[in-house]
C-alpha cells in the first residue's frame, strides 16, 4: 500500500508539473478580435494589474519609471526610458535579467537596478551565457560586457569605415552567437555586409555593395532598410528599403542587377539564394513549426489584413493568420523566443485593431495565444508598444503610456512586462499549499501559507487595485472584506518565493 501511495504521489506531482508547465502560455485558440477593457489604473513602479479581457488573466507589471534630470544648459528635463524595439531583446537568457535601453541591467525578481552600461549603446544579450552582453559600436568596435563583474572589454575592432552598425537597428546575432552581419560604410558611398564571426573575433566574408549606402548620413543607408543573420546563422536577410512597383528606388548594382524586397544570402560566401518576397514590411526571423526558418511579417505584397511567413530556402509563402482588420501595418513581429521556436508575437498597435498583444503559431492551425492589452493611447512612435517576446516567450515586454497622456506626439510611455497569472495560481495552490477559506466570504477570510506572505492585494474583474492589505503574521492572517462590495474578485498574495493569484467571491 506505501508502494502505491509513492506512485500515485509522483504520478500526481508529476501530471501537477505539467499542468504548471502548460499554463506557462495562454490557451490556444482561434484569433479573437477583443475590444480593449477600461484601462486599468495605472501601476506604480514594480506594481501589478490584470487584465481579465482575454481568455487567460494576464498580469502587468510596471518595470520603468521617469527620470528627471539638467541638461547641459541648466534646463530641468524629464526622460521616459524604454526597451527599445520588438526584435531587441529585453531578457538575459535564462531571464534573471533585464534590461532598459542600452542604459541599466536590472533584476527580474525585484525589477531593482543592478548597475548602469557605460558605453555598451548598442547593446544586445548573449543567446547563450545569460551573464554576458555584446556592443557594436560605431567605430567599429566590438564589447563585451559581463553583468557579474560590471566589466566591459573591447575585444575587436573592425576598421576601414565611416560607420559600422548592427542592422542598423534592426539586426540580431544567431542563437548560438556565432556570427553576425554588420554593415560598414566607406567614404565613396559603397557599404560592405560584414560577415564577423563573434568565436573567433575575425571578419569571415566581406560582400560589397558598390553605392548601396548613398549619399546619405551616416545614421542610415539609402538603399537598405537592414541586415541581419538568421538565428541558425546559415543564411544573411537583407530587406532592401524601396517601395514595390517603383522601379527607381531598387537598388542597381554593378552587374547590372535590381535588388529588392528581402532578399536571402548564404552566411558562408553572400551567395545570394532568392527573393523570399518583393516587398518588405514589419516582420522578424525565426522558426516555423516544421522547423525550417521563416520572415514573419505583416502585409506583403498581397494586400493588408493578413500576416505571412516566408520560408528562407525559398520553397513556400503562407499566410499564418488570414485577413482581419486587426492585422493592419502599424503592428510589430517579435521572434526573439528562441528558446521556444515556431510562434511569433504579434502586436496590434492601433486602438481600433484591438490593441492585442498574441503569439501566433507558425503553422497552417490558425492558433493564437491572447497575451493581453497594451493599453497604449498610441498617438506617438515613442508610445508604440512594439512588444518583444523573452527566450521562453512566456512573457512579454511592451511599451504604453496607459493611457496617461492621450496627446499626439508625446513623448510618454513606460515598459510593462505581461504574462500569464495561472501558473502562479496552480503552484500556489497546489504544489505551495496556500489556503484561502471561507470562499465565499462575507466578513473576513483567513489566508495560510507555509511560505512567508510579504503583500496581500485584491484587485477587481478590470484590474483595479481596490484595497493593500496589511500583513500581521508571515504565515496566517485574516483580512476584513466587509467594506468591498459583492462581486468576483481576484487576491494577489506575494511570497518570499512568488506571486499567488486566487479568484474569491465576495457576498
Amino acid at each position: 500500500m506505501k508502494n502505491i501511495k509513492i506512485i500515485l504521489t509522483a504520478i500526481l506531482t508529476v501530471s501537477l508539473l505539467q499542468l504548471v508547465k502548460a499554463q506557462q502560455f495562454p490557451d490556444d485558440v482561434q484569433y479573437q478580435s477583443i475590444a480593449p477593457p477600461v484601462t486599468p489604473t495605472f501601476p506604480s513602479y514594480g506594481e501589478s494589474v490584470i487584465d481579465n479581457s482575454v481568455s487567460n488573466p494576464i498580469e502587468i507589471t510596471r518595470v520603468t519609471e521617469l527620470v528627471n534630470y539638467v541638461d547641459g544648459n541648466g534646463d530641468p528635463q524629464i526622460w521616459y526610458p524604454t526597451h527599445e524595439y520588438s526584435k531587441t531583446q529585453v531578457w538575459n537568457t535564462d531571464q534573471t535579467r533585464y534590461k532598459i535601453a542600452s542604459w541599466k541591467v536590472y533584476n527580474t525578481t525585484t525589477y531593482q537596478e543592478i548597475h548602469q552600461l557605460v558605453d555598451m549603446d548598442p547593446s544586445y544579450w548573449s543567446n547563450t551565457d545569460p551573464d554576458l552582453m555584446w556592443s557594436f559600436r560605431e567605430n567599429g568596435d566590438v564589447k563585451k560586457h559581463v553583468i557579474s563583474t560590471n566589466s566591459t572589454q573591447v575585444v575587436a575592432n573592425i576598421p576601414g569605415y565611416e560607420v559600422v552598425k548592427l542592422g542598423p537597428g534592426e539586426g540580431n546575432m544567431d542563437k548560438n552567437d556565432h556570427y553576425v552581419a554588420l554593415v560598414g560604410k566607406k567614404t565613396n558611398g559603397d557599404l560592405d555586409v560584414i560577415i564577423f564571426n563573434l568565436q573567433t573575433l575575425q571578419i569571415d566574408y566581406t560582400k560589397t555593395f558598390a553605392g548601396a549606402w548613398g549619399n546619405g548620413n551616416t545614421s542610415s543607408p539609402d538603399f537598405i532598410d537592414w541586415v541581419s543573420v538568421s538565428q541558425s546563422g546559415d543564411y544573411v536577410v537583407i530587406n532592401w528599403r524601396n517601395a514595390l512597383n517603383q522601379i527607381n528606388n531598387y537598388y542597381l548594382d554593378q552587374a547590372g542587377v535590381n535588388h529588392y524586397g528581402v532578399e536571402v544570402y548564404n552566411r558562408a560566401d553572400m551567395v545570394f539564394q532568392n527573393r523570399i518576397i518583393p516587398y518588405g514590411n514589419h516582420g522578424d526571423l525565426g522558426y516555423a513549426i516544421d522547423g525550417d526558418e521563416v520572415y514573419v511579417q505583416f502585409y506583403g505584397e498581397y494586400g493588408g489584413g493578413k500576416i505571412y511567413m516566408h520560408k528562407l530556402n525559398g520553397s513556400a509563402s503562407s499566410i499564418v493568420l488570414n485577413t482581419h482588420s486587426d492585422f493592419g501595418v502599424s503592428g510589430h513581429i517579435s521572434c526573439r523566443n528562441i528558446n521556444r521556436p515556431g510562434w511569433a508575437y504579434v502586436t496590434m498597435s492601433e486602438l481600433n485593431e484591438s490593441a492585442q498583444i498574441v503569439a501566433v503559431k507558425l503553422d497552417s492551425s490558425g492558433l493564437t495565444e491572447h497575451f493581453g492589452h497594451h493599453f497604449s493611447s498610441a498617438l506617438s512612435y515613442d508610445q508604440a508598444a512594439m512588444a518583444v517576446s523573452s527566450p521562453n516567450g512566456d512573457k512579454i515586454c511592451f511599451k504604453s503610456d496607459f493611457g496617461t497622456d492621450p496627446i499626439g506626439g508625446s513623448e510618454v510611455a513606460y515598459s510593462f512586462f505581461a504574462n500569464v497569472t495561472t501558473p502562479l495560481f496552480i503552484q500556489g495552490e497546489y504544489l505551495n499549499k496556500i489556503n484561502i477559506y471561507p470562499n465565499p466570504a462575507n466578513n473576513f477570510m483567513k489566508i495560510k501559507s507555509i511560505k512567508n506572505i510579504k503583500d496581500i492585494i485584491i484587485y477587481n474583474v478590470t484590474g483595479q487595485k481596490i484595497k493593500n492589505f496589511q500583513v500581521e503574521d508571515s504565515n496566517t492572517n485574516t483580512i476584513n472584506v466587509n467594506n468591498i462590495n459583492n462581486g468576483f474578485y481576484y487576491l494577489q498574495i506575494t511570497t518570499e518565493k512568488e506571486k499567488i493569484i486566487k479568484k474569491v467571491i465576495i457576498q
